[in-house]
């Protein structure tokens, strides 16, 4: 029978990757496409399609309390109810680098290439409201970043690296526990709650956007900076 049936789009050599809802709305992701689908009403219609915003895999798309989140090799995007937004730019600007963003989901970014692209995977750390993404499902991934965090508060991108724990193998898409927080698992059968505490580092780098004072069109000469950070009561060995 065909009650109750839609078929958005048929017999375009795309295949339905991800299916998932957000209030009214059911998003049916493709690997090229994703196609909004409005159910508020007792006949379902297509409300949107947005081309190259599809997934390769289901480990590509998460719920979030904002929306529904999802990455591909163009970018990290939200559906928040009303419209799709690239987290990789605010007000207009990239904040991150489309070269960065295609390096970081290819494998051979190690020797400048881009010949193989990963499968990146991301999930919502929902007590601090934050989505980490990491560059692919299995142990492709040859050089850093491994991963990226996304602070949906402040809007703003992080790069990771491994430290104790090893991004570059073969995982599960990240779920949640019983006490909301983001695990996985690897091939060694080991199970991986997402913990970021804080460690010890002797190196870090602190890029601040273009500062033109307001006026960008104009030379200036510039005499003195100054720089005010706070170590607490801890011995500080940064050097600045």
């Amino acid at each position: 029978s065909n009650f109750r049936r839609i078929e958005v789009t048929v017999r375009d050599g795309d295949e339905i990757v991800k299916l998932e809802e957000y209030a009214d709305r059911i998003l049916q992701f493709k690997k090229d496409k994703m196609h909004l689908v409005n159910v508020s009403q007792d006949i379902e219609f297509l409300e949107d399609t947005f081309m190259y915003k599809g997934v390769r895999h289901p480990a590509s798309v998460c719920k979030t309390d904002y929306g529904v989140s999802w990455v591909n090799r163009r970018g990290v995007y939200l559906y928040d109810g009303q419209k799709v937004i690239n987290l990789l730019e605010k007000g207009g600007k990239q904040i991150i680098k489309e070269s960065e963003w295609k390096n970081f989901l290819a494998a051979d970014k190690a020797y400048g290439g881009n010949e193989t692209e990963l499968t990146p995977m991301i999930g919502y750390i929902p007590h601090k409201r934050q989505i980490v993404i990491y560059d692919d499902i299995t142990n492709n991934s040859t050089a850093e970043p491994r991963m990226y965090l996304y602070d949906m508060v402040t809007q703003s991108w992080v790069q990771g690296t491994e430290t104790n724990r090893t991004i570059d193998a073969v995982k599960t898409n990240f779920v949640h526990d019983k006490f909301g927080q983001l695990i996985y698992i690897q091939d060694t059968k080991k199970v991986h709650v997402w913990n970021d505490t804080s460690t010890s580092s002797d190196s870090f780098e602190v890029i601040t956007k273009d500062i033109d004072f307001g006026e960008p069109g104009r030379r200036k000469k510039v005499h003195k900076v100054l720089v005010t950070y706070d170590s607490g009561n801890a011995t500080s060995n940064v050097q600045v």
